[in-house]
């Protein structure tokens, strides 16, 4: 940045060049060595001799980046970005088929005959009976998925049978040659879905017509069964209570039956019996609530240039973004509360933690089903390309006002909605996940950077002053700044160092409070200009030839410009540097 220095006379040639008339005029019986002082002061009150100045120092000179740095210029606004980029893991999500076991529900026996041997004489009686009866419908389920809260609807893989089966005791002689339905109506749960049959109207079978038994035999129908529907609605769906579904009901069946060819006495009775087969769940309607699990994912922050690793920076950047991009498979959002820990030297950064989602009481982060791109922003907006929604995270600059080594974000994906969709069982839900960091360069107020730099090479031209008699010098440098940062340059903050690199710790500095300050750009195009004044003094006179590099940290201050970008085309420039001597300088010309 300031490492150029243009080459002036030095300043022993300068200041012999006066012109020696003054003192030509001498009795040759004086020895001037022993008889006349021959310190000659030069520059009367104030001398300053021009030291050159630097040349012009771009931002992008000052930052350097290489390709593939997470520090990049953007190629079209040319406003600096710190940009990262990869993946999150997201484990497969499935929720358990559901196994409903094998249920029988026997129906009452119903009397249809009841004869004596005087009223059945004849082979060509003909009885018709009312059927009346029903029995308890009770299929169970255990080790349901904690994730399946309360189900509206159950579908099994492929249509179970439900055998309906009619059987006819008798006792004494009775003997019958057939009996047949005559509007015979079965009537089961109406949460059991069937499969469309002749006979079925919703949930029950008419039997009417139908022979159910020729000399004695059995009555059998088989139907089949695609699952359960309970409810629409949520709150009005069956609950699993500790991993265990219980769905209870009633067939009953109900109508006449006529029985033919009756003779002998006794009675003839019917006896239902309905067996549903073990059923295998595997798509689910209702609230269902799966457990979502994100690895711990580590944002690194490598690659950066040396201004934003120093210990003392600080930043208060104006908007910065993450994106959360990720794919949602299921058909209810799914919320995401996240913890993100800023890291350095594997300790977290204290009372820096950020805290997002509704889970920590903050503006909620929902992934809609499909794909997502969340902005997660201090400001709650966001131009990025492809943001489908934008979330304010008004403390989102704890995590880079110490710049970590790395950022770690830990995901909770979690579905809280309470409302009915559908969800297939047994299969993995995949989550493609991934974030994106873009961090634009641009500062509030309380900015805190460093900058470090150094004059360099000045030996060369003031080695010659060996011979002049000096306490005090001035270095004065005029900057003019269009970079929108305040800069400061503190005494303690600089070094004065000799050809071999040693530390000049006899030379005291100094800087007066009001010529500290670098002004900064209003806009980030027009400089501003000012004026920097360091003092030196040492108790060696001919400190001043010693002298072969100034180096100094300038640290960024709180200054009036705010939001203004950082841009690589920013540039600061030294414009002169001047050696200002107080009082002149005291040349011995013994």
């Amino acid at each position: 940045m300031m490492c150029k220095v243009k080459k002036t006379y030095p300043l022993w040639g300068f200041l012999l060049s006066f012109p020696l008339w003054t003192v030509s005029c001498v009795d040759n019986k004086y020895d001037l060595d022993k008889d006349i002082d021959m310190t000659v002061n030069v520059g009367g009150e104030h001398l300053t001799i021009p030291a050159g100045s630097s040349d012009t120092a771009y931002l992008s000179k000052i930052i350097e980046v290489e390709e593939g740095d997470i520090l990049q210029p953007d190629a079209a606004t040319r406003v600096y970005h710190l940009t990262k980029k990869d993946d999150i893991n997201v484990e497969p999500t499935t929720v358990k088929e559901v196994t409903i076991d094998e249920t029988t529900t026997n129906l009452s026996s119903t009397e249809i005959v009841n004869a004596t041997s005087s009223s059945s004489s004849s082979s060509n009686v003909e009885v018709s009976a009312p059927v009346t009866t029903s029995g308890d419908f009770e299929a169970k389920s255990n080790n349901i998925d904690e994730a399946l809260k309360e189900l509206g609807a159950l579908y099994a893989k492929t249509p179970v049978d439900l055998n309906l089966k009619i059987d006819f005791t008798n006792t004494g002689d009775l003997s019958f040659t057939k009996v047949k339905a005559n509007k015979l109506k079965i009537v089961f749960p109406d949460y059991i879905v069937f499969k469309a049959e002749e006979g079925i109207q919703g949930h029950e079978l008419i039997l009417d017509g139908q022979v159910l038994s020729e000399d004695g035999s059995s009555y059998s129908r088989t139907l089949k069964v695609e699952g359960y529907e309970f409810s629409k609605n949520p709150g009005s769906g069956e609950k699993p209570v500790d991993g265990t579904l219980t769905i209870v009901g009633e067939i009953s069946m109900e109508g006449d039956v006529i029985t033919s060819g009756i003779s002998g006495s006794g009675t003839l009775s019917l006896v239902p019996t309905a067996v549903l087969g073990e059923m295998t769940i595997n798509s689910v309607n209702g609230v269902i609530q799966p457990n979502i699990k994100a690895e711990t994912t580590n944002i690194e922050l490598n690659d950066l240039p040396d201004f934003l690793k120093d210990e003392e920076t600080r930043l208060d950047i104006t908007n910065p973004v993450i994106l959360l991009i990720a794919n949602n498979p299921l058909e209810t959002p799914v919320e995401v509360d996240a913890v993100l820990t800023p890291m350095k030297n594997n300790t977290q950064i204290e009372g820096k933690k950020v805290e997002i989602g509704s889970g920590y009481d903050k503006d909620p982060v929902k992934l809609t089903p499909g794909d997502n791109v969340i902005a997660l922003s201090r400001t709650g907006e966001s131009s990025l390309e492809g943001v489908t929604a934008n979330v304010k995270v008004e403390d989102m600059n704890n995590l880079l006002e110490t710049i970590p080594d790395d950022i770690e974000v830990d995901l909770q994906p979690v579905v809280r909605y309470e409302e009915y969709y559908t969800a297939e069982l047994g299969i993995a839900y995949e989550m493609p996940s991934s974030y994106e960091v873009d961090v634009p360069l641009s500062f509030e107020q309380g900015l805190n950077i460093v900058y470090n730099d150094s004059i360099q090479d000045l030996n060369k031209d003031l080695n010659d002053l060996d011979k002049v008699g000096l306490k005090n010098v001035k270095v004065i440098l005029s900057v003019d700044n269009a970079i929108p940062l305040k800069l400061q340059l503190k005494a303690e903050n600089v070094q004065i160092k000799d050809v071999y690199g040693n530390e000049l710790s006899a030379v005291k500095k100094t800087i007066e409070e009001d010529k500290q300050y670098v002004a900064e750009s209003a806009d980030g195009e027009k400089p501003a200009t000012s004026e920097l004044v360091l003092n030196l003094t040492s108790d060696d006179t001919a400190f001043l030839s010693k002298i072969d590099r100034i180096c100094f940290k300038i640290t960024a201050v709180t200054g009036t410009t705010t939001g203004v970008p950082l841009k690589d085309t920013q540039w600061l420039k030294i414009t002169s540097i001047k050696l200002s001597v107080p009082g002149g300088v005291n040349v011995d010309l013994n």
